[in-house]
């Protein structure tokens, strides 16, 4: 293929071109990967739903949380699945083949990528549509509880006193995941202590098995301390409101709204607009990030962000010069506090500008108008079906149609996310090439 016909592989006007093509090259492996992992989330949706139902329901939960967690984690393999499956796509890939590096196989970018990726999907709050998504599948699938509770409420409130019966037990559908406290600390403990042995002994041997085991340590870990937090706050919440702290925190903080001009517009103003920034700008370089990862470029240390710059040299002084427990306690107050999670959304952009300006702005326009694209899709699906139907049919519609819209929007953001990588790293391969003959 010529180079004029390939300027849109380069040229970062050019990239929804490339998106487009490698979505119509990788079109049947992407929809075997998205399709696989559906059919996987609907089976552990299913099963955290029977299993919540029974007898010693407490320590059921803590078996749903597990089967939540690999849910989880089905959906980041098939991502990164998704991912690689357009690599063999990509033109920096096949400058790489030329080069004489051997084909990564699949497991090797995921054992690389499931770590960050569980890193930065913890830190986003992804976890919460899952979590979501969990409890409602529990809740529809045990619907008729909620119908028996309230219609038990309505004859007890109709019912004279004489003939009322005692007050029904309320219904424990699409509570899967709110745990005993003592069942969640003794699973926090012990995923707690697993994440601790099996990151040792990662940073030490590296590979794909201890990479999973990681990552799964740090879901469980965190899932089930998420849980008993809550657990203990519901418990607990009555009790800190009436604490003296509390309350005096809450004053001084109205206090402040009321003597500083403006605050209070600042923060409703700030409020309406962090949701489109996030959504227009950090959202697709998080996915940006997961692709460069994918693809074997490190982004996820800080020491990647600054190379090639001044920084560099005074991180590495100061490394130089500080002790080794300082260095340990400083990278523990940056993962404790989410600091963590810029590094790698900072690269991304670092590598996306690389490849120019355009192309970073290109990249969040295609990924916003996709989104609303889809919206309206959906809307205009929902058109031609109508709205006389009964609810079990209506019901039955919307499953087709979620699925040909998360497919659609799933398929075609990853492609051009994969597609921004591509022309950066193709540009950025170009220059090194330019400055090299020079």
């Amino acid at each position: 293929m010529s180079d004029t016909a390939r300027w849109w592989r380069r040229s970062p006007y050019g990239l929804p071109l490339h998106a487009l093509a490698l979505w119509s090259r990788c079109l049947v492996p992407l929809v075997l990967w998205f399709s696989a992992g559906e059919l996987g989330r609907f089976g552990l949706l299913v099963a955290g739903s029977e299993f919540s139902h029974g007898s010693f329901r407490e320590w059921r939960l803590a078996g749903v949380m597990l089967i939540f967690i690999v849910m989880v984690m089905l959906g980041m393999v098939v991502t990164v699945g998704m991912l690689h499956s357009v690599r063999g796509a990509l033109t920096e890939t096949g400058a790489r083949r030329a080069e004489g590096r051997d084909p990564e196989p699949l497991l090797s970018g995921l054992g690389r990528a499931i770590i960050a990726f569980v890193a930065i999907y913890l830190a986003w709050g992804w976890q919460v549509t899952d979590w979501r998504r969990f409890a409602n599948a529990d809740m529809e699938r045990y619907a008729v509880q909620y119908d028996r509770y309230f219609g038990a409420l309505l004859e007890g409130a109709l019912a004279s006193d004489a003939t009322k019966a005692p007050k029904p037990v309320p219904p424990d559908a699409g509570t899967n995941l709110v745990l005993d406290v003592k069942v969640a600390l003794v699973f926090t403990a012990v995923a707690l202590a697993l994440r601790f042995v099996l990151s040792a002994i990662h940073e030490r041997r590296g590979g794909t098995r201890l990479a999973f085991g990681v990552a799964f340590c740090e879901l469980a870990y965190t899932f089930y301390g998420l849980a008993l937090v809550v657990t203990f706050v519901d418990q607990r919440s009555a009790w800190l409101g009436q604490r003296a702290v509390v309350t005096w925190w809450n004053d001084r903080w109205a206090a402040l709204e009321q003597a500083v001009p403006g605050w209070q517009a600042a923060m409703d103003r700030l409020a309406e607009v962090r949701p489109h920034i996030t959504g227009a700008v950090l959202e697709p370089l998080t996915w940006l990030t997961l692709a460069v990862l994918v693809y074997g470029a490190y982004s996820e240390s800080g020491r990647a962000l600054i190379k090639g710059t001044a920084l560099e040299e005074a991180a590495t002084r100061v490394e130089r010069r500080t002790h080794r427990l300082t260095r340990r306690g400083a990278g523990l107050f940056a993962v404790r506090t989410g600091l963590d999670r810029w590094p790698p959304v900072l690269h991304a952009l670092r590598l996306t500008l690389r490849g120019g300006a355009p192309l970073f702005t290109v990249m969040c326009l295609c990924y916003m108008l996709l989104s609303v694209g889809m919206d309206y899709a959906e809307r205009g699906v929902y058109y031609l079906i109508g709205t006389a139907h009964r609810q079990l049919e209506w019901e039955l519609y919307q499953i087709p149609v979620h699925f040909g819209r998360d497919l659609l929007f799933t398929t075609l953001a990853l492609c051009l996310f994969a597609a921004t990588f591509d022309i950066a790293a193709t540009r950025q391969r170009a220059k090194r090439s330019i400055s090299r003959s020079e």
